[in-house]
């Protein structure tokens, strides 16, 4: 199974994604799944079991500098640090904390992309 992830951390969110519409409609056999830094509990258990299912995986995490705190999201950051996983992470914007943490992981594939460079990457990476 291929997966695509979305986690909007931006303080300033919108209800629909057109990165994660463009995916759905274009790669129709990838699981795809977004999220946000307020979702509950049940949304991010099921988005760390479709990263832990799938053999390959694309995780965009849109971002600022006023992003909210993590704490929420960090057993779906430290399933994103395991070693020996496919896994490409697509950084939307700037966030300082999150650059430094995936800074200290070398063997984490991390690419700082636009919004328009996101489909593209994703199409690549999982050979679609």
């Amino acid at each position: 199974m291929q997966a695509y992830l979305y986690v909007d951390l931006a303080v300033s969110t919108a209800f629909h994604q057109p990165v994660v519409k463009q995916v759905r409609q274009s790669m129709p056999a990838v699981s795809v799944l977004d999220l946000d830094a307020a979702s509950d509990k049940l949304l991010q258990h099921y988005a760390l079991r479709l990263l832990r299912e799938s053999e390959r995986a694309v995780v965009s995490i849109k971002s600022d500098e006023n992003t909210a705190d993590l704490n929420s999201l960090m057993p779906l950051l430290e399933e994103l640090f395991v070693e020996g996983k496919q896994r490409l992470i697509l950084l939307q914007g700037q966030h300082p904390r999150l650059q430094r943490i995936f800074a200290a992981r070398p063997h984490v594939d991390l690419k700082v992309v636009r919004e328009e460079e996101v489909v593209p990457a994703v199409r690549q990476f999982l050979e679609v």
